[in-house]
C-alpha cells in the first residue's frame, strides 16, 4: 500500500524526469533549427563567393565592360577589384537578408590538372596547365563586419553564435574544346594566323601605319589590329587562305555549309582530336555572299566569331584542329578572288566562346569563366 509520502516522492521524480526530458527535447529542437539555419547561411555564402569569383575572373583579360582594353594580361588588379566590389555590392549578394560587408580576394594561378591543388600565389611563373584565377573567401563567424550566424534556441545549450565560411575559385582559359553552336564554319591556316598574331603577347599584331597590305585595297589604321583577307585556298596561297568547313560532316554542298553560318557546329570539337573538321572543296562563292550578309557590314550576326585553325586548308578532307581563334568579321566579297575581311581580336567582350572549355593555345578566344573550387 502506497503512503502519501511515497506518492509525493514518485510525483517529484516524474516532475524531474519531465523537466529533463523537456530540456533534452528543447536541445534537439535547437540543434535542428540552428543547424538548419547554419546550412542555409553556408549555402548563401557559397553562392555569394561563387558569383564574386566568376565576376572577377571575367576581368582577368581585356574586356570593354571591365575598362581594361589596354591592360597587361592577366589584369590582376582589375580582376581583384571587380571581385571585391561585386562581393559587397548592395545590388547582388545577400546572406540571411543582410548584404556581405567583407570578403578576402586573392589572385594567382590554378593548375588545371589538380597537381598541385590550390591557388599558386603571385609572383609565379605559369606552366602550360596553370590558369589565371581569382579566389574569394567570405566569413560569417564574428571575425569581421559580416557578423556571425545567429542562434535561435542553441543558447539553452550554451551556444551563442555559429560560424560559417565559403571559398570559391574561378579561372579563365583559352579553349581546348568548343561545344555545339560555338564555331563559325570557316577554317583558317595556322600560317595565316601567325602572320597577324603576336604569340609573345597573346594579342593581335598592330599596324605601324595606314598603308594597304599587298593585294588589298583596305587602308590600315595605325596602332590597330591589321585588316586582312582570308581568301579561298583555290585562289590564295596557304599563308593567306582559309576554307569553308562542314565540321564533322563530309559534305561539299554549298547550301549545306551556308546553313551553318547561323547554326555553327552541332558536335563538340577538341584540339588534336580525330578525325577533325571537314575542309570543303571548291570556292563556294555563295558562302562569301552569306558571310557578307552577317558580317559587321551586314546585320552583324557573325561580326564576332570563333573559328577553327588547321595546319593547311589547301588539303580537303578531315583535318585536326590545332587552335581556336577569335575573329572580327568586317565584310566579305564574292567573285573571282573572293575573301572574308577580318581582324584578330582578344577582347573578351566579343571573344568569349559559348559552350567551350578545357585548355588550348591562346589565339584570342576565351572560355567563359568557370569555377574550379
Amino acid at each position: 500500500m502506497r503512503t502519501g509520502e511515497s506518492r509525493r516522492k514518485q510525483e517529484g521524480a516524474v516532475a524531474v524526469t519531465v523537466a529533463l526530458g523537456m530540456i533534452f527535447l528543447l536541445g534537439i529542437a535547437a540543434l535542428a533549427i540552428d543547424i538548419g539555419n547554419l546550412l542555409v547561411a553556408r549555402s548563401q555564402l557559397q553562392n555569394a563567393a561563387d558569383a564574386a569569383a566568376m565576376a572577377g575572373a571575367g576581368c582577368l583579360m581585356r574586356r570593354t565592360e571591365c575598362g581594361n582594353t589596354t591592360a597587361t594580361q592577366p589584369d590582376w588588379t582589375t580582376a581583384a577589384a571587380k571581385a571585391s566590389t561585386f562581393s559587397t555590392s548592395t545590388a547582388t549578394n545577400q546572406v540571411q537578408a543582410a548584404y556581405v560587408k567583407a570578403s578576402t580576394v586573392a589572385t594567382g594561378y590554378w593548375n588545371a590538372t589538380g597537381t598541385p591543388y590550390g591557388l599558386e600565389s603571385l609572383p609565379f611563373t605559369p606552366g602550360a596547365s596553370d590558369l589565371p584565377a581569382v579566389q574569394v573567401t567570405i566569413h560569417k563567424d564574428g571575425s569581421n563586419a559580416n557578423g556571425a550566424v545567429p542562434v535561435f534556441l542553441g543558447s539553452v545549450l550554451g551556444v551563442q553564435i555559429l560560424k560559417a565560411s565559403a571559398v570559391a575559385t574561378a579561372v579563365l582559359s583559352t579553349p581546348g574544346n568548343v561545344g555545339p553552336g560555338g564555331l563559325f564554319p570557316l577554317a583558317m591556316s595556322k600560317c595565316l594566323y601567325d602572320n597577324y598574331w603576336n604569340s609573345s603577347t597573346s594579342s593581335p599584331k598592330l599596324s605601324p601605319d595606314s598603308s594597304t597590305l599587298p593585294g588589298t585595297t583596305v587602308s590600315q589604321q595605325k596602332g590597330q589590329p591589321y585588316f586582312f583577307q582570308i581568301g579561298s585556298s583555290y585562289h590564295y596561297g596557304s599563308c593567306y587562305s582559309g576554307q569553308w568547313t562542314t565540321f564533322d560532316v563530309n559534305n561539299n554542298s554549298a547550301s549545306y555549309a551556308r546553313g551553318l553560318l547561323a547554326s555553327g557546329n552541332s558536335t563538340t570539337f577538341s584540339i588534336g582530336a580525330s578525325p577533325g573538321t571537314w575542309i570543303q572543296t571548291g570556292t563556294e562563292n555563295t558562302l562569301f555572299d552569306g558571310a557578307a550578309a552577317c558580317s559587321a557590314a551586314g546585320n552583324g550576326q557573325c561580326a564576332w566569331a570563333t573559328v577553327a585553325v588547321v595546319a593547311d586548308p589547301n588539303t580537303s578532307g578531315f583535318q585536326p584542329v590545332v587552335a581556336f581563334a577569335c575573329l572580327h568579321i568586317l565584310d566579305a566579297q564574292k567573285g573571282s578572288q573572293p575573301y572574308v575581311l577580318v581582324q584578330m581580336s582578344n577582347d573578351m567582350s566579343h571573344c568569349k566562346t559559348p559552350n567551350s572549355g578545357g585548355v588550348g593555345p591562346n589565339y584570342g578566344a576565351y572560355t567563359p569563366p568557370r569555377l574550379v573550387q
